[in-house]
């Protein structure tokens, strides 16, 4: 008896192993097949993004090629123009396709080498403003002014001509703009480096406007102290974006082209949300949330201002006040400025993004901040408000005034007068300095398909 029992323990304990390796075999099959599966599936995701890039790059490049024909072609144009209307005619093609151009290499990832090219590319248009308005003022160009021009037209040809050099190499079916720009010393820095080395005379422009600096030399005043870590990055993070675990967020290096910077991403109640922190004193830059906001609306622009007031202080940046709110798709985009013994300073402007239901925050961008907001010697207003009102036409009706400091086309900064007006059904933001009482800028207020723009 005992010898059976011990031959069915036997049995029932080989027929168990049989099924154990049974199913171990197919859980590993099972489990082979997932990871099969997840790989191609990786490597599909990484194929498409790759073919993104590519596609984004080789758009970037011949819309540079086109821009830097039409810079070329206006410059050019310009060196033999004599009639005022003509000459402002070119130089706004200048500033349009330099600007353009600017755009359209700063999509690269840009090394030292580059930035003498991108530096010239923004001072060119700038120049070209600079000269319109002297001709507005009823100037005419000076001896230096044309030989400037001249010079210009060279370098921009010299660069186009550098540019069109790589089409040979882009229009084969192995080149790829992905690959090559994850060289150090990529094919589209060794091209641009190639014309730092021709003997090209850059015009010394006589000042250095909004663009001068560009986005690799322009100074990021707002950043300071001591470079923050990964770990105080996902804090800083977890603040913006107002949730507590901070494991849950991802943190990987970002942008170093103009500043370093980190980007993070976690996942909220409301979706994916992506944060920028500047590397420099942990400074946050911009996040976003999915901001589809199917609700009815509930809160208005005041209260969307309000909200977005106090989450700026929470998030520690101080003495800010709202100055424009606009409305599309129940998202209220409110511009936010630094305020300072009741003056607007305009060129430290904020962006936040406010849902129009409940009033959460699903976006926010300080570029403009992180670039200009300083320690400022604010004049005080020489001429009164009364005088100031006295240079805007008589046919807008007036209804408020405060002071602003606000960006001028020579990259300086000027005290106004911020007057707001109609007439009839148009809307005017009208600004006279409040130095010399000379009328600088009229923004015409429009009703357009993304809410209210200015003109």
């Amino acid at each position: 008896m005992d010898q059976q029992k011990a031959e069915r323990r036997d049995k029932t304990r080989t027929t168990v192993a049989i099924v154990v390796i049974a199913l171990l075999a197919v859980l590993s099959g099972v489990l082979a097949a997932l990871y099969v599966t997840a790989k191609a599936g990786q490597s599909a995701a990484d194929e498409r993004y790759r073919a993104l890039a590519e596609s984004t790059y080789r758009k970037s490049y011949y819309a540079l090629l086109y821009n830097m024909d039409g810079l070329e072609g206006a410059a050019n144009k310009l060196t033999v123009a004599s009639g005022k209307a003509l000459k402002q005619e070119y130089l706004a093609d200048v500033s349009s396709y330099a600007t353009a151009a600017a755009e359209n290499m700063s999509d690269f990832t840009m090394n030292e080498g580059d930035s003498k090219i991108m530096k010239f590319i923004n001072q060119t248009g700038d120049f070209a403003k600079y000269l319109d308005d002297k001709l507005n003022k009823g100037g005419s160009f000076a001896e230096e002014d044309e030989k400037t021009i001249g010079e210009i037209s060279s370098a921009v040809r010299e660069i186009k001509g550098t540019l069109a050099e790589l089409s040979a190499e882009v229009e084969e079916g192995d080149f790829s703009f992905v690959d090559t720009l994850r060289e150090k010393d990529s094919l589209f820095s060794r091209t641009l480096r190639s014309f730092e080395q021709k003997d090209v005379d850059y015009p010394s422009m006589i000042y250095d406007g909004p663009f001068s600096d560009s986005l690799l030399e322009r100074e990021a005043k707002a950043l300071s102290g001591a470079d923050v870590s990964e770990e105080e990055c996902r804090a800083i993070a977890a603040k913006v974006l107002g949730v507590q675990k901070t494991s849950e967020i991802s943190v990987k290096s970002g942008s170093k082209n103009v500043f370093e910077t980190y980007d993070c991403e976690a996942d909220t109640p409301a979706g994916k949300a992506y944060v920028t922190i500047a590397k420099k004193g942990g400074f946050p830059v911009s996040f976003s949330l999915p901001e589809d906001v199917q609700n009815a609306l509930h809160i208005e622009a005041a209260d969307a201002e309000r909200y977005a007031e106090q989450y700026l202080r929470n998030i520690g940046i101080e003495n800010v006040k709202a100055v424009w709110a606009s409305l599309y798709d129940n998202v209220y985009y409110v511009n936010l400025a630094c305020a300072r013994d009741g003056v607007i300073l305009y060129p430290d402007l904020i962006k936040v993004k406010v849902g129009g239901d409940n009033g959460r925050i699903v976006g926010m961008e300080a570029l403009n901040y992180v670039f200009n907001h300083t320690e400022r010697d604010i004049p005080a207003a020489v001429v009164t408000e009364q005088e100031a009102a006295e240079a805007i036409s008589e046919y807008i009706s007036l209804s408020s005034c405060r002071l602003a400091l606000v960006p001028t086309k020579g990259g300086g900064e000027a005290l106004t007068y911020e007057f707001y007006g109609t007439k009839g059904a148009d809307k005017y933001f009208v600004y006279v300095d409040a130095l010399t009482g000379e009328e600088l800028k009229i923004m015409r207020v429009l009703d357009g398909e993304r809410g209210l723009l200015l003109q």
